[in-house]
């Protein structure tokens, strides 16, 4: 299972690809926009992204003198800054609309979003959500300290977790209505201390407790946003939860099988994680 979670991070190479990428648009918004602050957000920041990476987020914080936002709407400001990459790359491909960023495509794969945002005045910051008119606060830096705090309190043994958790997500294709984020701020309440055992049963005892915490409702961890499960449909909940009893179930039992069974063990891994699974030790 380690050599799993070895698979699942990214290469030398690959996180100097992400740097150089993140590094040009970054300067881009620096010199055209004279920024009062960039900085990467997002899974890759926190440390928690998964191998293959097809996105950086890039939280670019406008100067309100310079840039004050006044009387834009949401979608005036993303149109602005799109504005700005047509003026820098204008042999390029305008950069995507999405719902509260710009998607710049590299032919890398990976693509860079930009999320531009205001500081508010009682912390964090509002970024522009398309489409309706609104400005949501949010903090990325508090996600992050969320993240880095629950690792610490699990003896750095988290987010090691929270990586298969979200490779065990991924593998289910379109048939899970669990987001990353919010499957990945679930697990910041897992483990108040360190975990005993073996990564596997570490992982068993994570997916018994994620079938409780969905649910509940997940809180913002940085208590200023909606909900993290506010886009829930009905019936979502059950049908996570479903998933993962069926996961406690099947890791359980290989915890058994590992020495009995390895080859069994082997294959309810290899349907729980999906292709990136190989034949090893569970």
């Amino acid at each position: 299972m380690q050599r799993l979670v070895e698979e699942l991070e990214l290469t030398p190479a690959e996180r100097e690809n992400v740097t150089r990428q993140h590094g040009v648009v970054r300067q881009v918004l620096r010199e055209r926009l004279a920024s009062a602050e960039e900085f990467l957000s997002g899974s890759y920041s926190r440390g928690t992204a998964l191998r293959p990476l097809h996105d950086v987020d890039v939280f670019v914080v406008l100067d309100p003198v310079r840039q004050p936002r006044g009387q834009r709407t949401p979608d005036d400001l993303l149109r602005e800054i799109r504005q700005v990459f047509k003026q820098q790359w204008p042999e390029r491909a305008l950069p995507a609309f999405q719902r509260h960023s710009l998607r710049i495509d590299f032919s890398s794969g990976i693509h860079v979003d930009v999320v531009p945002a205001y500081r508010h005045e009682q912390g964090g910051y509002l970024i522009p959500q398309r489409d309706t008119g609104a400005w949501i606060r949010t903090d990325p830096k508090a996600h992050q300290e969320a993240c880095a705090q629950a690792d610490r309190a699990a003896g750095g043994r988290l987010n090691p977790l929270i990586k298969l958790v979200k490779q065990w997500n991924r593998a289910r294709d379109n048939n899970s209505p669990l987001r990353s984020f919010h499957l990945e701020a679930m697990c910041y309440s897992a483990f108040p201390s360190p975990p005993e055992g073996s990564l596997l049963e570490r992982l068993e005892v994570l997916f018994r407790r994620l079938s409780e915490q969905v649910m509940k409702t997940c809180r913002d961890p940085a208590k200023l946003g909606v909900a993290v499960d506010s886009l829930m449909e009905p019936g979502d909940r059950e049908q996570a939860r479903n998933l993962f009893q069926n996961a406690f179930r099947e890791v359980g039992l290989a915890v058994q099988e590992r020495v009995s069974n390895p080859e069994q063990a082997h294959q309810r891994l290899s349907k729980l994680f999906g292709s990136v699974y190989r034949k090893r030790g569970p």
